[in-house]
């Protein structure tokens, strides 16, 4: 005790000389906590967006396969195709339609991996309705036939076809879930009209207006592939809902609500699409979400498991790291930059603290050699100048942790990368268009989560990376931690002096 007294008393009487030392702390202390505190906020932000982006996948037909299976029918002329259309057997006709289709089988036996925490599944199809027509399609197709010089209405024969998208509960489905669809009158079908494949359907507000239908009314639908009894199915209206983008294009004066294919989708149980469409067993995609984008690499690694013995390239396991690595990447980089700059500014400290003991330790040497011949013991005067050693530290910290708590933010938004909000607009091809006109191609290019359905115009906003830096409690722990490691530095040097110090040898040089 008595030695920390000393320490304490030679820290005040010295107090110009510390000063000088605890200021020259005091900036490189700053700059040290500031780059861990912008660390720590990268750290713990990465961690947020690996468990809300880049955690999606979804199995589906790979969009190079389809390609190919396009390339090979286009070789061939319209009469050819004519000739092998009538004679298919109805097992030929079934493969035909699920050339671009996945295994529903495949999809449920990969949703089994451990890190699969939810699972939907997708049917996008073009069924006929016999009592249901759309305006908007009839103007889409009499105004491309005005434009080629051919006959109003001559196209109006596709104005009963619709697409219809199913998946396992309409509350799920990525239309309602991304906003850009909001249901206004009834509900939206529930698993279980999927397990029990409830002819339910969900339709488009205006579509239902034009055609005067309403909650509770049905609808007959044709079967793909049936004839007789089973050719038709009548579907009960359970739910109207109105396309979000449309209404409000609509309230700013454009004529979005005029034409409007999004908006002619119908939303009904995957069981049902399923029996519409003709493909039992089959899906346009299986949708996953697990816990974090780490886990992806080992889901590819059960993905090629499932696909082994599979035809090579067929099928394809997407995700959304793309759109991770977008938001993650000017983090990533801030937190590395942030590491660099901590690892320089404790190297810099360390030699602040070296060469003032340097100084400090060298000009006292005849005090040391008093204090040992008097009778105090290596310990004690060791435990003099560090306690006088701790003291500059610690009131350099303790300024420096303050002083970080109103800069942190101004040096993370220094460190981090400058991106800018972009907005991209695509237009999306579903099932039965396909990109590029190809018919029966899935649209590969997209997510299933980002909500575009068929013909769909979609508009993407990236926010640009934000750096939010706050005051964390373990930045507290980490100060301490550096506290006693430039301690344990700056004592290096009064260690070796005083052990090795001989106090008749001091005594004989005055």
């Amino acid at each position: 005790m008595r030695s920390f007294r000393r320490g304490f008393r030679s820290f005040r009487r010295n107090y110009a000389r510390n000063l000088i030392v605890i200021v020259l702390l005091f900036v490189c202390l700053t700059f040290s906590m500031s780059m861990l505190s912008v660390k720590l906020a990268a750290d713990s932000q990465v961690q947020a967006v690996k468990e809300t982006v880049g955690n999606y996948g979804e199995i589906k037909v790979s969009s190079s396969y389809q390609m190919k299976q396009f390339e090979s029918e286009r070789t061939k002329t319209a009469a050819e195709r004519a000739a092998a259309a009538r004679s298919m057997t109805a097992a030929q006709e079934l493969a035909n339609r699920v050339s671009t289709l996945v295994p529903e089988s495949l999809t449920d036996k990969f949703s089994k991996d451990e890190y699969i925490k939810t699972y939907d599944k997708v049917l996008e199809a073009r069924v006929s309705l016999s009592d249901v027509k759309s305006s908007d399609v009839q103007q889409a197709f009499q105004f491309r036939d005005e434009q080629r010089g051919g006959p109003a209405g001559s196209s109006n024969s596709n104005a009963n076809s619709f697409t219809f998208s199913g998946n396992t509960n309409g509350s799920s489905a990525s239309d309602f879930t991304t906003g850009s669809k909001k249901l206004v009158q009834g509900k939206l079908f529930t698993y279980q009209d999927y397990t029990n494949s409830n002819p339910v359907v969900v339709i488009e507000k205006n579509l239902a207006e034009t055609n005067d239908l309403a909650v509770g009314d049905t609808i007959e639908a044709t079967v793909n592939g049936s004839t007789g009894k089973s050719s038709t199915m009548d579907l009960e209206i359970i739910g109207i809902y109105e396309t979000v983008e449309t209404t409000q294009q609509s309230q700013s004066g454009s004529n979005a609500a005029t034409f409007n294919p999004a908006g002619s989708t119908f939303y009904s149980p995957v069981s049902v699409v399923q029996k519409l469409n003709g493909t039992p067993g089959y899906l346009s995609l299986g949708s996953y979400y697990y816990a974090s984008a780490d886990d992806s690499a080992a889901l590819r690694v059960t993905f090629k498991k499932d696909t082994a013995g599979m035809t090579s390239g067929k099928y394809q396991f997407a995700t959304d790291k793309a759109d991770y690595l977008a938001i993650a990447d000017p983090l990533l980089k801030a937190r590395n930059t942030a590491v660099i700059g901590l690892a320089g500014a404790l190297g810099a400290c360390a030699l602040i603290i070296l060469l003032a003991m340097i100084i400090i330790v060298g000009g006292r040497t005849r005090e040391l050699g008093v204090l040992k011949a008097i009778g105090s013991k290596d310990s004690q005067v060791i435990g003099q100048f560090a306690f006088e050693v701790l003291c500059i530290c610690l009131v350099a910290i303790i300024f420096a942790m303050g002083a970080t708590a109103f800069i942190g933010q101004t040096m993370g938004n220094w460190l981090l990368p400058k991106t800018k909000a972009t907005t991209s607009t695509t237009s999306q091809q579903g099932t039965a268009g396909g990109p590029g006109g190809a018919p029966g191609m899935n649209n590969s290019s997209r997510l299933y989560k980002s909500g575009t359905g068929f013909n769909a115009t979609s508009s993407t906003t990236k926010q640009a990376a934000k750096l939010n830096v706050v005051y964390r409690g373990s930045l507290f722990l980490y100060g301490i931690g550096i506290l006693v490691l430039i301690s344990l530095i700056g004592m290096a040097i009064p260690l070796v002096w005083i052990i090795r110090l001989r106090p008749a040898r001091v005594l004989s040089m005055e």
